[in-house]
């Protein structure tokens, strides 16, 4: 009876009972059963997994502890940094700061256009014999030769390279030098002056400030150089000031120094030198020199109150550059600290992983999702790992920063005055850091979780178990099984991938629209020189006579733009660099200087190879205006009062922001030194630019290369850019422009006069009309003097075919075809354009045919039954068939091949202008009142020659 109480007992009340298989020490020290268990496993059987298990749970426990300890350090560090790097406040702090004000704003080039007037009277500076006539310049260089002289200091860089010295005008204070007359009409005077005294060292030093207000320094430095040889040891110091500030300005400032030392030295009791060499040492970051050199400029003179202002800003300057030292520490400590616990947290978060995935889950779980490990391993530790990750991902934020492109290393090495751009640089980059770092949300994660130096960290927390398949690049010596790499992965690795150049993506810039593709259709119907026979008109002549150019041959820049190949560059030296075109960059400006190229070195070395030729260059507004497009975001009147030197900052911010592709921001700089007159500067930079251009945008540069060549006065380099940019694009307006610049100095007439034609049929206004005015002027010119005749039908010329079906120059099309493959031998000079190369080519098989020996009527017959419908192809096609079996039967000493049977090649445009040639001339026979040219049957058309017209003619 008992027994079946029991058993209802036992029954009617529930009893649960465990089994717990695993048993854990308590902090207390007890020892007590934990049924849900982290230890479990979901292979209970797997040995490595089993004895790894309580090593990855004290790496998760103790790397917990670890990275909070190092976020406190981190926090610390980062708080300092803040404070350090807080500009604002440091200034306020000290009274030297106060007293200079906004250090950027400061002036440490500023100019001082000594004269000398103060040690050698006003007397000597009257103008006298002012001539208001024709304007004329003071070129040192021109009016005295100075050969190799220690005494002018030739030994230093800056001397020896003094034609690359570029610096901005002087604008301070013009009207000091000449408050009587303008500058113009002073350096009128300044010229007249030295060619009657060729010694005077003052008025070699007044030129040479004439040249600092224009903002030349090169022919400023050729004046200077004259000016300290010529002066005497009284007043050289004069003349050296002049020389240092040209340095200073030109930024080299360590000669500077050298020459303005010497300076003081002459005359240690005047003021002036002083302080220019107190502003030079400044820049050069040897604050205490500077500052002693500013207290002797105010012993001797205490009223000047720009070198108090200045005095205050090299302490101020010295200031913060000694508070830059502790950031610089602070920097290196934090970004230390920060190394190494990205390095620990990529440890903690693949142990958790590790762990995770041995341990029995009651379902499937994905122990990829970082955040549900975290729940997970908060669970089981009660450890606050989630918010843990979350701090430490903010300093991941600032590691990415500071390991990113916006650090640069460079800011803390720089010394001097320009330091505090670097200092502003690293506030605002702190300050940027912090903003983002308060807006983190999610968490991050290494991707790859680092590849990690693992011996120093693993002697402080244990090894760390790998697994294959999830951290097939962990460190192979720390794992218990070494990964297996399979073969298709093997070949993956061999074949490495080539880096992605971000700067040389022109999707960004390229609109794919260009202007004046290969496939364009040139009419030849539209323009007078191509509708009238007898054009130029004397009407025409008269009335445009007022606008042709004093010099026809001149030599005018020329720059292919970026928009004709499809390129805009839009807000690339604006909103890029993050200052609109409304508004003023920052000081200071830098010039966009190109790494020197060896080729261009040969051209610009003081050694360099003598010019083929001299010529004027006119310097027109295209190039200006070009620039100011580009920088005003097509906008060049928004942009036209901003100086020169702010143009070159922003480009060359773009070049440092690595905002577009080298060579495009290389052209950009060639084309500002052009603008700028520093022909050096540009070579270097477009010669480099030349090295990495893509193909399709080739001859944007090779145009800027041989006008830059040409206004150097190197013919047949520019002529090999030219010819080259040529083949890539027939119908480029900038192309044809150049090429016939080239034939108008070799004086091939007519080929001249095609690139001239070719430019007006393509774009009529080219350079608001000066290729349309220049070529009224040759043609005109032509016309008035016979040359235009003696040069299409000379009596003497001989011709002959060489190399049958070679050399022929056609549009894609097959239209508008020119032969270039006739050999002439004439008492001309024979040309060398592309278009007629292959005309001196030889045949020694060939011989030539007298144009004399033909028949005056042999093409009676060809005029009486030539076709009248210009529409009529097959018709001319027979026409011309016909004439020439004519012109083979009756020419003589044409050689066993003939002379020119080049129908088949003849494009049907062609056939139909010769024809139209040969009509004229019927109509010039009949008429006897036409002109003496028309008269004689020799010169009637090219249809009386051996061969096809020339380029010239189709």
């Amino acid at each position: 009876m008992k027994y079946i109480k029991l058993l209802l007992l036992f029954s009617i009340l529930p009893i649960e009972i465990y089994g717990s298989t695993h048993w854990m020490v308590t902090e207390g020290g007890l020892i007590q059963p934990r049924l849900d268990s982290p230890f479990e496993m979901a292979r209970p059987y797997d040995l490595l997994a089993f004895l790894n298990q309580d090593t990855r749970w004290d790496n998760i426990i103790n790397l917990h502890h670890d990275l909070t300890k190092r976020q406190q350090i981190i926090k610390s560090l980062w708080a300092e940094l803040e404070r350090d790097t807080d500009i604002t406040s440091l200034l306020s702090q000290d009274d030297n700061c106060v007293k200079a004000g906004e250090l950027n704003l400061i002036d440490w080039y500023t100019s001082s256009l000594e004269d000398g007037k103060a040690k050698i009277g006003t007397e000597e500076f009257s103008l006298h014999n002012i001539n208001y006539g024709a304007i004329h310049v003071p070129d040192c260089k021109k009016i005295s030769s100075l050969t190799f002289s220690m005494c002018v200091f030739e030994h230093l860089e800056g001397m020896i390279q003094r034609e690359n010295l570029s610096s901005s005008p002087e604008l301070s204070s013009p009207e000091e030098l000449s408050p009587e007359v303008t500058m113009d009409h002073f350096g009128d005077w300044l010229a007249g002056v030295l060619k009657e005294n060729s010694s005077s060292w003052l008025h070699y030093n007044m030129a040479s400030l004439y040249w600092r207000v224009r903002g030349n320094a090169p022919k400023a430095m050729e004046c200077s150089r004259r000016a300290v040889h010529y002066a005497p040891r009284e007043y050289k110091d004069i003349a050296l000031l002049s020389m240092g500030l040209i340095l200073h300005r030109s930024k080299m400032t360590e000669d500077a120094v050298i020459v303005l030392g010497a300076a003081t030295d002459h005359d240690p009791q005047c003021p002036i030198n002083h302080f220019v060499m107190a502003n030079a040492l400044a820049v050069l970051g040897d604050f205490n020199s500077s500052i002693k050199h500013f207290d002797m400029c105010l012993k001797l003179n205490p009223t000047f109150e720009l070198a108090q202002k200045h005095r205050s800003g090299a302490i101020c300057h010295n200031f913060l550059l000694k508070n830059m030292q502790i950031v610089r520490d602070t920097l290196y400590k934090l970004r230390d600290e920060l190394t190494q616990y990205t390095q620990r947290e990529a440890y903690w978060l693949k142990s958790q992983v590790a762990f995770l995935r041995t341990m029995k889950h009651a379902e499937e779980y994905d122990y990829m999702d970082v955040a549900k490990n975290f729940e997970k391993m908060t669970e089981l530790t009660g450890l606050n790992i989630k918010d843990l990750k979350k701090e430490g991902d903010k300093y991941s934020l600032i590691q990415y920063f500071l390991d990113g492109p916006t650090y640069n290393e460079n800011w803390l090495k720089e010394k001097g005055v320009h330091a505090i751009e670097s200092v502003y640089s690293l506030q605002t980059l702190v300050k940027h850091i912090g903003r983002h770092t308060s807006l983190i949300t999610d968490f991050v994660v290494q991707g790859d979780y680092l590849k990690l130096e693992d011996e120093k960290i693993l002697k402080e927390i244990g090894p760390t178990p790998t697994f294959p398949d999830l951290f097939p690049d962990v460190v192979k010596g720390n794992s218990f099984v070494e990964p297996k790499e399979t073969k298709s992965e093997q070949k993956r690795s061999d074949k490495k991938t080539p880096p992605v150049d971000h700067e040389q993506n022109m999707s960004e810039y390229d609109t794919g629209i260009i202007l004046y593709p290969s496939t364009l259709k040139i009419s030849r119907t539209t323009e007078d020189f191509d509708k009238e026979a007898e054009w130029p008109s004397n009407r025409l002549c008269k009335e445009t006579a007022p606008t042709f150019p004093d010099n026809l041959e001149a030599i005018y820049q020329i720059f292919l733009p970026f928009e004709n190949k499809g390129i805009r560059l839009r807000s690339l030296l604006t909103d890029k660099i993050g200052v609109p075109a409304s508004s003023e960059h920052e000081l200071p400006w830098h010039p966009p200087t190109c790494p020197n190229d060896k080729d261009a070195t040969a051209f610009t070395q003081k050694k360099a190879q003598k010019p083929q030729f001299v010529s004027e260059v006119i310097v027109t507004d295209h190039l200006r205006q070009k620039l100011l497009e580009y920088v005003g975001d097509g906008d060049a009147s928004s942009v036209k009062h901003m100086q020169d030197a702010e143009i070159g900052q922003r480009i060359y911010a773009a070049m440092q922001m690595k905002l577009a592709p080298k060579w495009l921001l290389y052209t950009l700089s060639s084309l500002y030194w052009r603008v700028r007159g520093n022909n050096v500067n540009a070579l270097h930079c477009i010669m480099t630019a030349s090295r990495t251009v893509e193909p399709k945008y080739k001859d944007i540069v090779l145009v800027s290369l041989a006008s830059t060549y040409l206004e150097m006065g190197y013919f047949d380099e520019a002529l090999a850019a030219a010819e080259e940019a040529f083949k890539l694009s027939l119908y480029e307006p900038a192309t044809n422009f150049i090429l016939s610049e080239l034939n108008m100095i070799k004086k091939h007439r007519n080929t001249h006069m095609f690139h001239l034609k070719q430019v007006i049929r393509v774009e009529g206004n080219f350079m608001n009309g000066l290729a349309r005015t220049l070529l009224h002027g040759w043609a005109c010119l032509f016309k008035q003097v016979n040359v235009l005749q003696e040069l299409e039908f000379s009596e003497s010329d001989i011709c002959t075919q060489v190399e049958p079906g070679m050399s022929m120059v056609c549009e894609k099309d097959g239209s508008n075809c020119h032969l270039t493959n006739i050999q002439c031998f004439s008492s001309h000079e024979r040309e060398s354009s592309t278009l007629v190369r292959m005309l001196e080519l030889k045949d020694d098989n060939i011989q030539g045919a007298y144009v004399d020996d033909v028949h005056e009527h042999v093409f009676d017959h060809l005029m009486v039954n030539m076709e009248t419908e210009r529409s009529d192809k097959l018709g001319h096609q027979a026409h011309f068939e016909a004439m020439m079996k004519t012109v083979d039967k009756t020419l003589k000493g044409c050689g066993n091949r003939g002379c020119a049977k080049s129908s088949n090649v003849m494009s049907s445009e062609l056939l139909q202008e010769i024809a139209q040639v040969a009509a004229r001339h019927l109509n010039s026979v009949k008429n006897p009142n036409t002109r003496r040219r028309e008269a004689n049957p020799r010169r009637r058309a090219p249809l009386a020659r051996p061969f096809p017209p020339s380029p010239s003619r189709a």
